[in-house]
């Protein structure tokens, strides 16, 4: 379960909490549907893709030219 900061108080709660445990303020339906986490997981699949073309890269690369 991920945890979230209050935008009101600033303290830790649920992502199923609907209000805050602290200071009582509404909290949004759909906090848990974030843009932040497809960021984060694009983000990773993108450094995953990077580092697998600086492995690949070199060894698809390497066909010698002929008179060399």
């Amino acid at each position: 379960m991920r945890e979230l900061s209050c935008a009101h108080c600033g303290k830790t709660l649920s992502a199923d909490d609907k209000s805050c445990p602290h200071c009582g303020m509404p909290l949004a339906p759909n906090q848990r549907k974030t843009p932040q986490g497809k960021f984060i997981l694009w983000f990773i699949a993108i450094v995953i893709f990077c580092a697998l073309m600086i492995y690949l890269l070199p060894f698809l690369g390497s066909t010698r030219f002929p008179g060399r």
